[in-house]
């Protein structure tokens, strides 16, 4: 009776939380989706994000708070599913801890670029980076809706798109700050590989260690 308690418990805030994304996308599209579609296009052009960056003003940061938002619930939601939490208090501490890791992933950077005078290129860097995980917690919103409240059980088959759409963004995201680093800035390339191992791919190697283990 306890367990069927907290299952109920669990899906209701899970509801909340899908309903909370549900209404941040709401706003996007009916108040700032021209600059929410130029934040999503430059993920395939830069011509687009180059455009979202020189438009910058107090709607393209809203844009950017509420994709925050957005992408940190709907990760949580995903990473809730493969690593399953039994209180109230452990979903909101996952919720907090996903926050909290991209908040430190840009104080990092911010950091670097203020030790080695590079602070534009900082700036550059979190937009860059953001830019295809936003993409990815927009993308995320269907996908966890079915794995929550589908009729029937498909989580692998949704887990498994789940995975491809993360990798191709992994991918995009690789090639687009390897390419900007090198290509508009000269900066070595064993500078950048230490910070894509560093803030990009080990934190993903280190949640895919918990999801085996």
């Amino acid at each position: 009776m306890i367990a069927l308690i907290k299952t109920i418990l669990n899906q209701d805030l899970i509801f909340i939380l899908l309903t909370i994304s549900f209404f941040l996308i709401a706003i996007l599209k009916s108040f700032y989706w021209k600059h929410a579609k130029l934040l999503f296009m430059g993920v395939f052009a830069q011509r687009y994000a180059n455009q979202y960056l020189r438009e910058e003003n107090a709607f393209t940061e809203r844009v950017n708070f509420i994709t925050f938002l957005l992408m940190s619930i709907n990760i949580s939601l995903i990473i809730l599913k493969l690593i399953p939490q039994n209180s109230t208090s452990s979903i909101f501490s996952l919720l907090t801890g996903v926050m909290l890791f991209f908040i430190i992933k840009i104080g990092l950077i911010l950091l670097l670029g203020s030790i080695f005078k590079l602070k534009d290129i900082a700036n550059l860097g979190i937009f860059f980076s953001f830019l295809f995980d936003r993409a990815l917690g927009f993308c995320l919103f269907p996908l966890a809706i079915l794995l929550y409240f589908f009729v029937f059980n498909i989580t692998p088959f949704v887990i498994l798109i789940v995975a491809i759409v993360f990798i191709v963004l992994l991918l995009l995201k690789l090639f687009w700050l390897w390419k900007i680093g090198v290509n508009s800035f000269g900066i070595p390339h064993f500078y950048i590989f230490l910070y894509l191992c560093a803030l990009e791919i080990s934190p993903l190697l280190l949640l895919g260690k918990e999801v085996v283990y």
